[in-house]
């Protein structure tokens, strides 16, 4: 009860942040929802500064500069452009950089949660997020469920074992994600998960078919090398 008090604030940035990126795929071509949201290092930076007071030195701020230009390419050449789907995946970069930086900080604070190892602080975290989000989702989209279900390709056996499978996939890899929060930077994190777009976006370019400019594929490449050289003065200016 009281860790599921303390953890609110993240549970809230959490569920806010899942509800944005759902709705930012179901708006856009996945690629272009990961390109957007590969400017997530820029908004941890901005969040811990101002919740954390942790102030980096500027060449490494100024080293997320590409990844901010190349996002802005690839989103201004994209051919397959949503203002709903950009508009989503920059709330949830902004959702994912609060909840980042309030986990870092209830992991070292005193309190209920400073006892919880990682994988329970995440669990406790999305347990708040579905109680959060479960009743709206409900009121929102439970009475389309039934027609989505039928308008959907594949059996309903096969539906709810992909839909079991996803949930159970993305669950672990943000439980991994909170074990790596535990022992690095919320920035640092992010930049993690920058590099993990790019092996999504290829993958969603094979898979979907999606289609992408050589100039956006560039804006990509650039943000891509902008994450790696904040990495590298992170660890020589930062450390």
């Amino acid at each position: 009860g009281a860790a599921l008090k303390a953890a609110a604030p993240v549970a809230a940035a959490h569920g806010a942040g899942q509800a944005a990126t759902v709705v930012s795929l179901g708006a856009g071509a996945v690629s272009s929802t990961h390109v957007v949201k590969a400017l997530e290092p820029l908004f941890s930076a901005a969040v811990n500064a101002v919740v954390r007071g942790e102030v980096l030195p500027a060449p490494v701020y100024a080293s997320l500069l590409p990844v901010v230009g190349g996002v802005g390419v690839a989103v201004a050449t994209d051919l397959q452009f949503s203002p709903l789907s950009f508009s989503a995946a920059m709330t949830s970069n902004l959702c994912f950089a609060f909840r980042a930086v309030l986990s870092k900080a209830a992991l070292a604070a005193p309190g209920p949660l400073r006892s919880l190892s990682a994988p329970a602080l995440f669990g406790v975290v999305t347990l708040g997020a579905t109680i959060g989000v479960a009743p709206v989702a409900a009121l929102l989209e439970g009475g389309k469920a039934a027609a989505a279900i039928e308008a959907a390709a594949a059996p309903a056996s096969k539906l709810a074992a992909a839909v079991a499978l996803s949930g159970l996939f993305h669950y672990l890899n943000n439980e991994v994600m909170y074990m790596v929060l535990a022992r690095v930077h919320p920035v640092t994190l992010a930049v993690g998960n920058t590099l993990k777009r790019t092996v999504i976006i290829l993958a969603a370019l094979v898979v979907f078919q999606e289609a992408m400019k050589p100039v956006a594929a560039a804006g990509t490449a650039v943000a891509i090398a902008g994450v790696l050289l904040y990495s590298i003065l992170k660890q020589k200016l930062a450390a």
